[in-house]
């Protein structure tokens, strides 16, 4: 049994955000449109949309996961379902054009509340533009109590909607984080020895994840090339000078592993990093518990041999939502109110269109509603 953890004012938010009128039924696809997508994607299992269903009614009714719903026996399936997709679908390097908006969120960290009002928001502009591109940077359960539900609503979207979305690996998409950090033991304590049996399912779509998505923003002939990573840039610490080419390095990515331990040097570094104004080449030791830092120099030979005009990450926690480095090149996002169950930030999302100065969108309903008009 779930505890039932949330405040009065976020169901306050919950009954501001959705007119709920006679039903709290949420209307996410039609029979139509899921018969396109198999049709011209691939063929989904109901179970995908059945599980989307009922957790966006949960968060109709208040974000009440109390009552076990969803069963062990339908996650499993869902999850076995996920593993079958994905591993036809994985890229470790994405790229892809882009003719339109692209969004971007940052670490959720099991913070359902804030994914179900940006599902909503997407789906609805999705509707208006089917063009418009939504990437999530990983680290997508750990820090709260939900996570298994923020990860599966996720997850359930992005299946939905395959062309729109985009899921990147975090480091919290970790066999060893997911020990120390609260998602293990939340399956476990649901699920009693089952949840290690879901876990394996789990660990196993996380290895498919890629590491980096590069969208290729259009404009006419002009193209502005976007790239989206959970930590940082590639680095070799042994060679830091010499900026890495994601081209030559993609084979050599070992990344389909359920640790980091057992990376190469590449992939740890896309998904630990931390961009540092204060440094001029690289901050490496054991002091840093594995999070080497980089600072404007090494990042601008990157982004110039690899024709990259600016980066989105994660990985780092802010009051505000967000922070910018290195002259407006670097944009890091944090998606999540709550962190270890209490309500401690001002959560943001980036939006990006071609010629527009990037926009920093609070994940609040007036904020998100504007961008619908």
């Amino acid at each position: 049994m779930r505890d039932k953890k949330m405040t009065e004012s976020n169901k306050e938010n919950t009954i501001e955000f959705f007119d709920l009128g006679e039903t709290t039924k949420f209307k996410q696809l039609s029979k139509e449109k899921i018969e396109e997508i198999e049709e011209n994607s691939y063929s989904i299992n109901p179970i995908i949309f059945d599980i989307f269903e009922k957790l966006m009614i949960q968060c109709l009714k208040g974000y009440d996961f109390s009552d076990d719903e969803i069963i062990f026996e339908e996650y499993q399936e869902f999850y076995s379902e996920v593993n079958r997709i994905i591993p036809n679908l994985k890229q470790k390097i994405i790229i892809e054009d882009c003719y339109s908006s692209v969004f971007f969120i940052g670490d959720t960290h099991g913070a359902v509340q804030e994914s179900f009002k940006l599902i909503d928001f997407f789906y609805k502009l999705f509707q208006k533009n089917d063009k418009i591109k939504v990437v999530f940077v990983g680290d997508y359960v750990d820090r709260n109590p939900f996570d298994l539900e923020n990860l599966t609503l996720i997850t359930a979207f992005y299946l939905l909607f395959p062309d729109n979305v985009v899921l990147i690996r975090g480091n919290h998409e970790d066999r060893v984080i997911n020990t120390h950090y609260g998602f293990i033991d939340n399956l476990l304590r649901t699920f009693r020895e089952k949840g290690e049996d879901l876990y394996e399912e789990i660990i196993k779509f996380f290895t498919h994840l890629p590491l980096v998505h590069i969208a290729q923003m259009h404009s006419g002939e002009n193209i502005a090339r976007v790239m989206s990573v959970h930590g940082g840039i590639p680095i070799d610490p042994l060679n830091f000078l010499e900026p890495v080419i994601l081209e030559e390095i993609e084979s050599k990515l070992i990344c389909e592993v359920d640790k980091s331990d057992d990376m190469d040097i590449y992939s740890v570094s896309m998904l630990w990093s931390d961009p540092d104004e204060m440094i001029q080449g690289i901050l490496t030791g054991s002091h840093l518990h594995g999070r080497m830092r980089f600072g404007f120099p090494v990042f601008k030979n990157f982004i110039n041999a690899n024709n990259i005009q600016l980066v989105v990450r994660g990985h780092q926690k802010w009051n505000e939502g967000y922070h910018i480095f290195f002259n407006g090149q670097l944009y890091s996002l944090f998606s999540t109110q709550t962190y270890d169950g209490k309500i401690k930030f001002d959560p943001k999302i980036l939006r990006l269109d071609y010629g527009k100065p990037p926009k920093i969108i609070p994940i609040n309903f007036e904020p998100l509603e504007s961008e619908l008009n």
